[in-house]
């Protein structure tokens, strides 16, 4: 949520099912791509963000995680997909 938002001002969701929860903040470090997400496209472009993060020694904490932000009607050239880790507080 937008930082002039706190979880007790946030509007109550109108299914059950949906929870709020405040989670603490992480740092990732990322590649934004756009495209199809098919399996050999995220494997290049996790391949490229993990060449970066070995040439400048950045410590990652656990597994790669993938975000594909638009419906799959949308044109590939104008999907927004990210590979992203995350990454050590102290880098």
């Amino acid at each position: 949520m937008p930082a002039e938002y706190r979880l007790e001002t946030l509007p109550k969701p109108n299914n059950e099912a949906v929870n709020l929860n405040q989670l603490p903040a992480k740092r990732f470090i990322a590649i934004q791509f756009s495209g199809s997400n098919s399996g050999s496209t995220i494997a290049k472009y996790e391949k490229r963000l993990v060449q970066h993060i070995e040439a400048n020694q950045i410590q990652t904490l656990g597994p790669p995680k993938y975000a594909f932000y638009n419906p799959p009607w949308t044109l590939p050239f104008l999907r927004r997909n990210e590979v992203m880790f995350e990454i050590d507080e102290g880098e």
